[in-house]
């Protein structure tokens, strides 16, 4: 599907290192702390089974409407404001069906249904995703649906095992071989498939911008005029999971897991933001703490608040020393992903 691929014309610079961060020397503490308030502004659509929304105010989770029942496996993923839910029915012990793909105007209505899919991925305006569709005899495409079911064309030859991931103005980015050792993250034309840029990994895209896994560091792409600039990690311990760019694509939050904290038991989750403008990271207050990090999720608010949910929801801002907490249940049974929606 893929046409040859573009080098990467551009220089490479270097940002300013960031400041040695002291290893601690006890151990992080287990309670993300911050000021406690009884009301959040949001809701979190959350990855549960069946996929639910969590009022953090009132401690209430309810299931979404119209979301199918059983044993599936829920995913969560935005799409400008608004929640899309992929629901797969498992067809053996490692093996899954194609997602039902539903999208949400209000997670307390009825949702829009677009039909199957085995990958999905946010247009660049917002206005609908990208799917790689079964084809018949182990063929798949790649189409594009508007957020109320309606499809552009019929769209192109793909192969089953490409995963679509972001749509910017410059491309849509695709992973290549998905779930293999040999996956590699490519940015293409979806209308030719031709390739733009292609890379072992990017962790994210912006409008403007690419943030790209090196050996030892980070480097970000300015797509505007293909300069790379190298950028060092933060932190020495821990490895970059998710990643989250801001609504406005002027930062990312980058969570750093260790699986075994000072060569233990202890599990440790250490989030950071990077100003994609200035190559410049802030250290999210109260970090690293101790949890288990696959309860860990990591947001961003209309308003452009960091929201985290570990053991209990919080949200920050940039320009506030601290967080703001709310002490709320969350489902025992969730993977990484949440969705931030308006209180409603």
């Amino acid at each position: 599907m893929l046409a040859a691929v573009l080098l990467l014309a551009g220089c490479t610079v270097e940002a300013d290192p960031p400041e040695a961060v002291p290893v601690p020397t006890t151990p992080p503490a287990s309670k993300l702390e911050g000021e406690p308030v009884d009301y959040s502004g949001f809701r979190l659509v959350m990855s549960t089974s069946p996929p639910s929304v969590l009022d953090p105010a009132t401690g209430a989770t309810t299931p979404l409407p119209g979301a199918p029942g059983g044993d599936r496996v829920n995913e969560v993923l935005r799409v400008g404001k608004f929640p899309v839910v992929l629901s797969a029915a498992r067809c053996g012990s490692s093996c899954l069906e194609p997602s039902e793909v539903l999208v949400y105007g209000d997670p307390g209505n009825q949702p829009w249904k677009l039909g199957k899919a085995r990958s999905v991925a946010p247009s660049a305006d917002e206005s609908g995703v990208w799917l790689i569709r079964d084809d018949g005899d182990d063929l798949c495409r790649l189409q594009f649906v508007s957020l109320l079911g309606a499809e552009r064309d019929r769209g192109r030859p793909a192969s089953c095992t490409t995963a679509v991931r972001q749509e910017v103005p410059k491309g849509l980015l695709i992973t290549v071989n998905s779930g293999t050792a040999s996956a590699e993250d490519v940015l293409i034309d979806p209308a030719t498939g031709r390739a733009v840029h292609q890379f072992p990994r990017v962790l994210a895209v912006t409008k403007e911008r690419m943030l790209l896994a090196e050996l030892t560091e980070f480097s970000v792409l300015d797509l505007r005029n293909d300069q790379r600039t190298r950028v060092q990690r933060p932190v020495a311990d821990g490895a970059p999971g998710m990643v989250v760019p801001s609504r406005d694509g002027y930062k990312v939050a980058v969570l750093f897991g260790d699986p075994a904290w000072a060569g233990t038991a202890t599990q440790t989750a250490d989030v950071w933001v990077l100003a994609l403008d200035t190559l410049t990271w802030t250290r999210a207050p109260a970090m690293p703490i101790a949890t288990e990090l696959k309860r860990v999720a990591v947001e961003w608010t209309e308003t452009g608040d960091l929201v985290i949910a570990t053991d209990v929801v919080a949200n920050w801002r940039l320009d506030r020393p601290g967080w703001t907490v709310v002490k709320t249940p969350l489902p025992a049974e969730r993977n990484q992903r949440v969705v931030a929606v308006a209180q409603g």
